[in-house]
């Protein structure tokens, strides 16, 4: 059963819109509530499911629930790559049409040149003079319309193109995101800490990298379900936004309940009001589904990046300062500063 209820959730994680959803948003909600439902028996609310008073469960439900929404998913996939295929036949078809408005105008300029080949082969100059006035007039109507049907044929692929590039930068946009938090993944992390580096070897910018962590995220998980663990790191992830409001800012979901910071041309003295900030919004988070108001907090490790500093080197500073902040007692945020430098310095 917590294997059914991860897979659930799951579901609802990286679930994506469907044309025919009417509220999108609230899909992932529904996952999470059969998801509490298969785990302790919850009611769902957004389908008519009571609470179950004896442990028991809807299972017919569940499997319903679960195969549909994988048909319609299956239905627009499709359905897309149909659409998509449209574009591509357009394409080529357009590009064949003006192929032979290529042909038809050749023919048109070359029965032209013959006529005048026939007024000069009788010699007489007004029938040249009548074949040449013919021919201008026919090869500049004939190339007149030939740009206006180019015009019509390229600005039609261009709308087509742009909608379809429209839609391939929403859905790369989306590919950098995690679903369930809001904030970038793994990947996009991995490429802008790297563009950070490059950045400070050039100007010599600081960078500050924080590394956080929930506390006892395990014991939430396994004490009041996958559900409530997730909606903590939903909560976790806005609460990011809030803090790191930067546009340079990029916070991102480095993997299970740990995310990273990258704040450019920010030191680590002047990060770290911004860090009790988040801390404090971190500890108003309750956790969903607990009858005793439990709380939430993090810890955190910090690294502002130092000259000859690799990916891997800051990163690991950022991490030690995440040990021991967990070691110190947890809820708290500890600066590592290079070796043979001043050490760690605790910010709270």
């Amino acid at each position: 059963m917590d294997t059914l209820a991860n897979l659930l959730s799951i579901m609802g994680e990286y679930a994506f819109e469907l044309e025919d959803d009417v509220d999108a948003s609230a899909f992932p909600d529904t996952c999470k509530e059969f998801a509490c439902h298969v785990e302790n028996g919850a009611g769902v609310p957004s389908c008519n499911i009571p609470r179950s008073r004896d442990g028991t469960r809807e299972w017919g439900r569940v499997r319903r629930f679960f195969a549909d929404r994988r048909r319609s998913e299956s239905e627009f996939v499709t359905n897309r790559l149909h659409d998509y295929r449209g574009v591509i036949e357009d394409l080529v078809s357009g590009l064949r049409s003006l192929g032979e408005r290529d042909r038809h105008t050749a023919a048109r300029v070359k029965e032209s040149l013959s006529e005048i080949d026939n007024a000069v082969g009788t010699g007489a100059l007004p029938e040249i003079r009548k074949a040449l006035s013919r021919t201008v007039a026919t090869v500049g109507e004939t190339f007149a319309e030939q740009k206006r049907h180019y015009e019509a044929q390229l600005q039609e692929l261009n709308d087509r193109m742009s909608n379809l590039r429209q839609d391939l930068v929403a859905a790369r946009e989306k590919m950098k995101r995690d679903s369930l938090t809001g904030a970038y993944n793994r990947r996009a992390f991995d490429t802008a800490i790297q563009q950070s580096l490059n950045v400070n070897f050039i100007l010599n910018q600081p960078v500050t990298l924080i590394m956080i962590d929930v506390d006892n995220f395990k014991t939430i998980n396994d004490t009041y379900g996958h559900a409530a663990g997730d909606e903590v790191l939903r909560a976790l992830g806005d609460c990011l936004t809030r803090s790191f409001i930067r546009k340079s800012d990029l916070v991102a979901r480095y993997g299970g309940d740990e995310f990273a910071v990258i704040l450019n041309d920010t030191n680590a003295r002047n990060a770290a009001p911004v860090i009790e900030r988040f801390l404090a919004g971190v500890r108003k988070i309750q956790v969903p589904y607990a009858p005793d108001n439990v709380g939430v907090s993090c810890s955190a490790g910090l690294a502002e990046i130092a000259h000859g500093d690799t990916v891997e080197s800051l990163l690991i500073r950022a991490d030690k300062g995440l040990y021991e902040a967990k070691h110190a007692g947890r809820n708290r945020a500890v600066f590592e500063g290079i070796p043979d430098a001043s050490g760690s310095e605790q910010l709270t």
